[in-house]
């Protein structure tokens, strides 16, 4: 049988048959730097919580002052709608408030289906006095490290955040089935034999009231 692919904005391929459509999303390669947050609103983001009654995205997630701020409740994800492959990220982070569970994270290559907690990803951590450790989500694989559901890789040096409150920058560089993360300028952790090349980048809600800002994506050199 006879397939039609129709390019839809560079980015997603749709098959047609007689009986069904499927929509594959082909994976952006930067090739010149490129503003994730727009500082105004979450254009080009989806919001991902649990749905716990009287909750509410929008109370989750907001923007102010060039700031995307998270109230860390409900658990979920703020997630990019589109994948990328091959590029540097920049993501700036600092606790907005003291809480029991200051946590949060940066996921990277996120597949499948929307899971509100724990999609498949690899995660840099951005826990409290943890930061730059690697979670493995929901079966994900790096360093050919078997996963039955999610496991830790801690990170490599001694604590390079900043004082509860202050600014610090996470560079991630993903460059094939590579993963590279440092926090404030230190490497903290490097893998290999990720599980996929691309994916969605999300940030997470989990416990910590936390805001972001300076979200970029860069080719590599």
């Amino acid at each position: 049988m006879n397939k039609l692919i129709i390019p839809l904005l560079m980015l997603t391929a749709v098959t047609v048959t007689a009986n069904d459509m499927i929509v594959k999303h082909i994976p952006v390669t930067p090739t010149s730097k490129m503003v994730l947050f727009n500082g105004r609103d979450l254009a080009g983001w989806t919001k991902v919580i649990n749905k716990e009654e009287g909750c509410c995205p929008d109370k989750t997630w907001s923007v102010k002052d060039n700031v995307i701020s998270c109230t860390g409740q409900p658990f979920g994800y703020l997630m990019t709608q589109k994948s990328y492959a091959d590029y540097k990220l920049h993501v700036e982070y600092r606790w907005s408030a003291k809480s029991e569970q200051q946590n949060s994270g940066i996921f990277i290559h996120k597949t499948g289906p929307d899971d509100f907690f724990l999609p498949k990803a690899i995660e840099t951590q951005l826990k409290e006095g943890n930061a730059g450790d690697f979670v493995l989500l929901s079966k994900a694989t790096l360093n050919g490290v078997e996963n039955n559901k999610n496991k830790l890789i801690e990170k490599t040096g001694k604590s390079s955040e900043k004082p509860f409150g202050e600014w610090n920058s996470v560079d991630i560089i993903v460059k094939g089935d590579t993963i590279k993360s440092s926090i404030n300028g230190v490497l903290q952790n490097t893998g290999k034999d990720i599980y996929t090349n691309a994916g969605n980048i999300c940030l997470q809600s989990e416990g910590g009231p936390i805001e972001f800002r300076n979200i970029t994506i860069e080719p590599l050199d």
